[in-house]
């Protein structure tokens, strides 16, 4: 006998339909079966697949049909053809089934399935959804999954409270009559059902009957689930699937809220001591309050400042209280990321602090020669998070519930950050060696800072942005008057034909813009001004403008850079076309005292015979470099240089991640270099060029300098290590 539709019974024919793209579903009446077995599609031998299979006992069958069958079988291999055939191999005689071939829906075979299965097809739904949830199922499967449950599930119940938590799991609270209490796997229904672990209990409500009970629990997802597009969750209860469904009017918890509504049903929670445990943690998580200055121990943290620096993490400085070492771990929370800090921070001296607490009978054993109190910390991020995202530190302590310390983090350059902090350092400390190697160098390593980019552009005259040659300006936050660099570009013959593009800081234009436009007007320059943002230093400024012409050749300047004698640009061009046009040239630059500041950065050798580079004869009077050649350096120096657009553009212009010029600027000679275009320096051509600071702070100065050391060393030692030198004259 076999149905019209639906489950055959016929011992002799399968109805085979296709779960997703990759598995298909077959049923069917037959012998006892194992729970897995080869299955020979159309009796060919290549074309064997392993199936999963659930079976089911029928009454009142015949011996040879006893059982009936769900197979699960893979289709990857065989997808592509005309499935006539399936031989069942197992233990005993194999068997032969011809597929019936008819389109069916999954859900139509699967009621027909249920007709036959009868109270057994709760048990063939629980052995459906684990074989489909086998691995890593994805979006349509559980979706699938979701399906096979919807058919089976009967409501149960009621969520009525419900939010989600900083750490991405979703409270629910409500009432049901079958609810499982500790930790079931559930299937969350929002956009699309998620896996979940729940973690529940239930608890004693008045307004309920005996046949049900209030029910509370945390579920986590594998995927996100957002609290607010929940409908119902399934779960399997004794007899079978149930789904809980969200009230309509239910009430949506915000996250800091999360933890007293917690604890206002936990005195009626009847649950194992492992889950009522875990509920007690989520009663005890961070509601926005600082809980640290509430506790009954000598702990006390403060904070001086925490900084969220864009593209990188959160750095953070302040101290921390805990002569009795009550404190286990502190951890940075920001949102769902977790970053442990006391691993890893700089203890700094704090004797402020320990004054401060001097009187305080709670911490009367505390000894007073003891002030490393304060601790400075860079705490790496995945992203950056949004401003109303709740920041705190978690301090894990001894015997008790984590208390917290609510952050409001300012965002900030690194920079603006480094501006901060390091002022304050003493160079030769050993704290600000530790802070450059544990603290500042990390910051700047995981900095993804946004280039800069042109906001506004202003042109004079017949500015020609295809033309062979365009000569480039940049400008950074220090220049107040660069008058005299327009004046003297104007007055040569060579440069005041060439088209000039001048970029900086939109707010240093803001103050010197006029007198740009003016006098580019008076000598009657071809000039593009660039108005940018995000710019820090002249590197910026030159990639800005680099980006504002088409030209196949740029000569780049700083503005700190002053022409000695008329023609240094034809002579510069000359250097580059005889080598093909394919260099980076750059001259001399001295001080104004003609004694050298640039003149060819240089391979040299220390002690355990490692390379290292150096700018050589730096101080010297120019008078040394008499005798000196146009030679092939290791890195040319972009605050004077002419190159290729090209090779400028594809090295992807300058590395985030330095905090002043000058490593920067080595950095993108090196690209170059690796790239195909090396360096030259042309001895005798000379412009003046003064020391640059970015800070009037000599401690700022001084630890800039170690940290964008620092940093180039990291990306560059291993390279430099194997360079080849270029010592000698190569012209």
């Amino acid at each position: 006998m076999t149905e019209q539709h639906g489950m055959p019974l016929d011992g002799r024919t399968v109805v085979a339909a296709l779960v997703d793209e990759g598995l298909a579903l077959m049923v069917g009446v037959g012998n006892a079966l194992p729970a897995t077995i080869d299955i020979y599609l159309n009796s060919q031998s290549d074309a064997k697949v392993q199936a999963s299979i659930i079976s089911w006992r029928r009454h009142d069958a015949d011996p040879d049909n006893a059982y009936g069958f769900v197979a699960l079988l893979p289709m990857k291999d065989v997808s592509a053809r005309r499935l006539k055939t399936a031989l069942f191999r197992g233990a005993g005689k194999p068997r032969e089934y011809r597929i019936d071939n008819r389109q069916q829906r999954i859900e139509a075979v699967l009621s027909s399935v249920a007709d036959q299965s009868g109270p057994a097809f709760a048990t063939v739904i629980d052995g459906l959804i684990e074989a489909l949830l086998a691995g890593d199922p994805d979006k349509k499967r559980l979706s699938k999954v979701a399906a096979l449950v919807q058919s089976a599930a009967r409501s149960n119940g009621f969520i009525e409270v419900l939010g989600g938590l900083e750490e991405g799991d979703v409270y629910i609270q409500g009432w049901s009559s079958g609810f499982p209490t500790g930790r079931t796997r559930v299937i969350a229904m929002a956009d699309a059902p998620v896996l979940a672990e729940l973690t529940s209990a239930d608890f004693q409500r008045d307004d309920l009957g005996d046949e049900a009970s209030g029910v509370t629990g945390l579920m986590l997802g594998d995927k996100p689930i957002n609290p607010k597009k929940l409908k119902r969750v399934y779960f399997r209860g004794r007899d079978t699937w149930h789904s809980i469904e969200v009230y309509q009017h239910r009430v949506l918890v915000a996250p800091p809220d999360v933890p007293a509504h917690i604890r206002s049903v936990l005195d009626r929670v009847r649950a194992p001591e492992k889950i009522l445990h875990n509920l007690k943690m989520a009663a005890h998580r961070f509601d926005g309050r600082d809980t640290v200055s509430e506790l009954d121990r000598p702990v006390r943290i403060g904070i001086d400042f925490s900084l969220l620096i864009e593209g990188s993490g959160v750095l953070i400085s302040g101290w921390m209280l805990d002569p009795d070492r009550a404190v286990k771990d502190v951890s940075l929370r920001v949102g769902g990321e977790v970053v442990r800090i006391d691993d890893h921070w700089t203890r700094q001296s704090r004797a402020d602090v320990t004054d401060a607490f001097a009187n305080d009978p709670m911490f009367s054993g505390m000894n007073p020669a003891r002030n490393n109190h304060g601790f400075l910390v860079f705490c790496p991020l995945e992203a950056t998070p949004p401003s109303d995202q709740a920041t705190y530190l978690e301090l894990g302590i001894s015997d008790a519930f984590p208390a917290y310390y609510p952050l409001n983090p300012t965002r900030a350059s690194a920079r603006q950050a480094l501006s901060r902090v390091l002022p304050s350092l003493d160079p030769r400390s050993v704290t600000a060696s530790n802070s450059i190697e544990r603290q500042f160098g990390p910051m700047l390593q995981a900095m993804t800072a946004q280039r800069p980019y042109a906001v506004d552009i202003h042109d004079i005259g017949d500015f020609d942005e295809d033309a062979p040659v365009t000569l480039v300006v940049g400008v950074d936050d220090t220049i107040n008057d660069i008058g005299v660099t327009i004046a003297l570009l104007g007055l040569d013959s060579a440069t005041r034909h060439l088209p000039i593009v001048i970029a900086g800081p939109v707010e240093s234009f803001d103050q010197v813009g006029s007198e740009i436009l003016r006098l580019a007007a008076f000598y009657k320059l071809n000039t593009r001004i660039v108005f940018a943002e995000g710019v820090e230093d002249y590197c910026d400024a030159l990639e800005v403008g680099v980006d504002a012409t088409n030209s196949e050749t740029v000569g780049l300047v700083s503005a700190h850079i002053l022409p000695r004698d008329d023609g240094w640009f034809d002579q510069l061009h000359a250097a580059y076309i005889k080598r093909g046009n394919k260099v980076l040239v750059s001259p001399t630059i001295l001080f104004e005292d003609d004694s050298v500041r640039w003149a060819g950065t240089w391979i040299n050798s220390n002690a355990n015979g490692g390379q290292y580079l150096s700018d050589r004869y730096v101080g010297y009077p120019c008078a040394v470099l008499a005798d000196a050649q146009p030679s092939e350096v290791s890195a040319g120096t972009f605050e004077c240089c002419i190159l290729p657009r090209k090779a400028f553009k594809d090295s992807d212009g300058f590395t985030r991640g330095y905090i002043g010029p000058g490593e920067k600027s080595l950095d993108l000679a090196l690209k170059l270099r690796m790239a195909g275009t090396p360096s030259y320096w042309i001895p005798d051509v000379e412009v003046l060029g003064s020391e640059q600071s970015i800070s009037k702070a000599p401690a700022w100065e001084e630890l800039s300098n170690r940290l964008d050391r620092w940093a180039f060393d990291r990306r560059w030692s291993l390279v430099v290590s194997n360079l080849r030198s270029h010592n000698h004259a190569v012209d």
